[in-house]
């Protein structure tokens, strides 16, 4: 056993490391939500998108297990340390600046003092707590394997600049002065921030890598539904543009604060959804021999939705575009089964799954998100304003955007 943990911890210290473990993945989550539409490169977007998600899986399991042994489950650590480490880790200069930081120093960190938990616990009275910590610790490893080659890749393309080195020193040093993530370890000196520090602003734009060349295209009406094939290769190609969804889900997770963790959890599960529909779109257009990365990428989307309150953006998404999906959607299930197309036909029956369950996410938290910001229109008001502006600007695909 590791020598920085006694042989057992008490209850007491128990709820001190749940709480420790669970700030640093809701923490990961938030800023991570702040930094997605910012990241260019796709793996990396898309590996950040699955991030949130499972981070939002791991500190559920954190807050069920931390409400039945403390009140209130969240609460933020004494150890001011622990809070500057991931108060500065938004501050990244680059995106894989904050690859670094988090996967190859914050995540290795997290994953020792998890298994020195697992050990350490009492392990029948905490078995609830050794359970969480084993599921986690399985999808702490499978991150860091599956993003290894990404940083690696970067690397040899000579992408990761010695600002990006110098941040994740920064880092370390601060990770350093909290104890590690236990805060068990011997602390040194918080180092001072570096000239590389680069304050987070949130984005109004969505960036792309250098692989993607079509990136403001209008939207042009798609073939009609009777020429099947020309159709549907046009279907999976919007499919492909969904983590558009995805960034706008990201803002409002990022800007949206003091809603209750349920929304959280729920608008983490609605974000990497619409991930895993983009990442549909390019495996159903690989396998037909079409090149993802030259779908156009409707960037303006993004602009146009960035100009409005994040929950009026959270209404015209639920409301607006995927409550009105579902009739085109069910016509697909049938063209693609008349044609004897399974694979097109199981991706849009799952999509049709997600979609609903975002409906009910909107439905859900519309009334309290209306009350949250403060909005004296009735709910019911709101939505059908939202609407309006959905219809005229996005539905009609003028998307005006007011310059600032």
């Amino acid at each position: 056993m590791n020598a920085q943990v006694s042989a057992t911890i008490d209850i007491d210290t128990n709820r001190r490391l749940l709480n420790r473990y669970r700030y640093v993945a809701h923490e990961a989550m938030h800023l991570f939500a702040g930094w997605m539409p910012r990241a260019a490169r796709f793996e990396l977007k898309c590996e950040i998108g699955r991030t949130i998600w499972e981070n939002s899986l791991h500190v559920n399991a954190l807050y069920l297990r931390l409400r039945e042994i403390q009140s209130p489950a969240f609460q933020k650590p004494s150890d001011q340390a622990m809070v500057v480490l991931m108060d500065e880790m938004l501050h990244a200069p680059d995106e894989y600046a904050l690859a670094l930081a988090y996967y190859r120093v914050v995540t290795p960190s997290l994953i020792e003092a998890l298994e020195n938990h697992e050990t350490a616990t009492f392990p029948n009275s905490d078995l609830p707590s050794v359970y969480a910590i084993k599921h986690m610790l399985l999808d702490l490893r499978a991150q860091r394997e599956r993003i290894e080659p990404i940083l690696q890749q970067a690397e040899g393309a000579g992408k990761i600049t010695a600002a990006a080195r110098q941040w994740e020193e920064y880092i370390r040093g601060l990770l350093a002065a909290a104890g590690g993530v236990s805060g068990l370890k011997p602390r040194t000196k918080a180092p001072a921030a570096p000239a590389v520090r680069v304050p987070f602003k949130a984005p109004r734009e969505a960036a792309r890598d250098e692989r993607f060349t079509n990136l403001g295209a209008d939207f042009v009406a798609m073939p009609p539904e009777e020429e099947h094939a020309r159709h549907t290769e046009e279907e999976f190609e919007r499919y492909s543009t969904e983590i558009l969804a995805a960034e706008t889900v990201a803002v409002v997770m990022y800007q949206v604060e003091g809603m209750p963790w349920e929304f959280e959890f729920d608008s983490a599960r609605h974000l990497y959804d619409e991930v895993r529909h983009a990442l549909m779109g390019y495996e159903w257009m690989r396998q037909h021999g079409m090149d993802p990365f030259q779908s156009p990428q409707y960037l303006q989307v993004f602009r146009w939705r960035c100009q409005f309150p994040p929950v009026m953006q959270y209404c015209m998404l639920t409301m607006g575009n995927e409550v009105h999906a579902f009739p085109y959607r069910h016509r697909r299930v049938e063209a693609h089964q008349k044609q004897g197309d399974q694979l097109s036909e199981q991706f849009v029956r799952y999509d049709i799954a997600d979609e609903t369950q975002h409906v009910r996410f909107g439905k859900r938290w519309l009334p309290d998100l209306i009350k949250h910001i403060g909005e004296t229109r009735p709910l019911e008001k709101y939505i059908e304003d939202a609407l309006v502006v959905w219809e005229t600007q996005y539905r009609s695909g003028k998307l005006p955007v007011n310059v600032e």
